[in-house]
């Protein structure tokens, strides 16, 4: 995790000049789409209610434990092992640039295609129980998934995917 929540940290830090982020937003009732002060749904800590995260990685009591540029929660698995939730947005950043930080971080990348946007998981070569999916959108999104017990089921891969892809639902994509 703290690997994991230090390369994210790099890679927010390498492009902070580039950043333009504004806070996250009350909960917006019912709804699964997060209300927004910002135009662009994006930004904050995403367009996604937490309940709603909670219920695509499968997660029971999930928090949120921060705040902008790098927005994480905690919750639950249904076999009551941890699981951290990260969310980034990097407006003006490119996957060529995330590419590089991976590399450079030691992460395995596979690149994917999502809803006609470049992607690609970062894979940490020492922990089955960590991925995330990065996307370009107006910048980047990230979402990372760590089942803090380091096991590869529930697949934070498949985790981070559904997160991303309905990330970019929301965002009209």
């Amino acid at each position: 995790m703290r690997r994991a929540r230090t390369s994210l940290a790099l890679a927010v830090a390498a492009v902070a000049g580039m950043v333009t982020l504004s806070g996250c937003t009350q909960h917006s009732g019912d709804s699964a789409v997060r209300q927004s002060v910002d135009p662009n749904l994006l930004a904050g800590c995403g367009p996604i209610e937490d309940q709603k995260i909670a219920q695509i990685i499968g997660v029971t009591g999930l928090k949120q434990q921060s705040q902008p540029t790098i927005c994480n929660w905690t919750g639950r698995n249904s076999a009551g092992a941890p699981v951290d939730v990260t969310y980034a947005w990097l407006q003006n950043d490119t996957m060529g640039r995330e590419a590089d930080v991976a590399g450079q971080s030691g992460y395995q990348i596979e690149r994917v295609v999502v809803r006609h946007f470049s992607g690609m998981y970062w894979h940490d070569p020492g922990n089955p129980g960590s991925c995330a999916v990065t996307v370009a959108d107006t910048g980047t999104v990230t979402w990372w998934v760590q089942n803090r017990d380091r096991s590869a089921q529930p697949d934070p891969c498949a985790a981070a995917m559904t997160l991303a892809e309905a990330t970019l639902a929301v965002d009209g994509v």
